[in-house]
């Protein structure tokens, strides 16, 4: 069977931080406050929420569970602008689809949320199995999430694959000892520069490349240093 493929969600398959900062910007101004831009918040992102929404408000927040509360109710209200699919996405996920890799999506975003935005972007057929934040007593970057999205998915004992843009997706990706393939044009890129990051056994800049990066890391075509990037065909 092709590997099992664990997707993040936000940074990886959508720039989630446009929908992110107009939720944000409205908490905030209903507090006086100034609005937030996406280039705040992405780099804040894979921190998760309770850390984001803090950093953001700044002087501005409150009661730490109430402000995660308020910024949640808002965000699930607003409307997903399909834009926010990283270019190539659906087309990759469908060229995956065709080879036959099992895929989940693994996030720390709620799971009711991770569903929804799922939905809007008409994802859902490719996901059978998604896995929250809140899905398991723990979430990334423990290895119990990427585990029991494998359980879900019936993994036959292949080498899956944990496919991400921060170093939370690679210390998950570490902790339950699979390879992990770096997209380059998510939010957390420079945290894996540091010769302390875990490790990244590939990396893509593009999805036209993923398919061709997925084959290769799965079929063990790849040189063995970490990180190696695989140039678009």
């Amino acid at each position: 069977m092709p590997a099992p493929l664990l997707f993040d969600l936000d940074g990886t398959l959508v720039d989630s931080a446009l929908g992110i900062a107009q939720a944000l910007s409205v908490v905030m101004t209903r507090r006086g406050g100034p609005p937030i831009d996406a280039a705040t918040v992405r780099p804040l992102v894979s921190l998760g929420a309770s850390s984001l929404v803090a950093q953001c408000l700044g002087q501005h927040a409150e009661d730490a569970a109430a402000d995660l509360l308020e910024f949640r109710t808002v965000l699930q209200g607003i409307t997903v602008d399909p834009a926010i699919l990283y270019p190539g996405a659906p087309a990759a996920l469908q060229a995956c689809e065709a080879r036959g890799h099992p895929m989940a999506v693994v996030t720390n975003k709620p799971e009711s949320l991770a569903r929804q935005l799922l939905a809007d972007l008409a994802l859902t057929r490719f996901f059978p199995v998604v896995v929250g934040g809140d899905t398991l007593p723990v979430a990334k970057p423990h290895a119990d999430p990427l585990r029991f999205a494998l359980k879900g998915l019936r993994d036959s004992g292949e080498q899956a694959i944990m496919i991400g843009d921060s170093i939370v997706d690679a210390a998950a990706a570490a902790a339950a000892a699979m390879p992990f393939l770096l997209f380059e044009g998510g939010y957390g890129v420079q945290d894996l520069a540091s010769a302390a990051a875990p490790p990244v056994a590939a990396r893509f800049a593009s999805f036209a490349q993923l398919p061709d990066v997925v084959a290769a890391l799965a079929s063990g075509a790849l040189p063995s240093a970490a990180g190696v990037a695989v140039a678009a065909g």
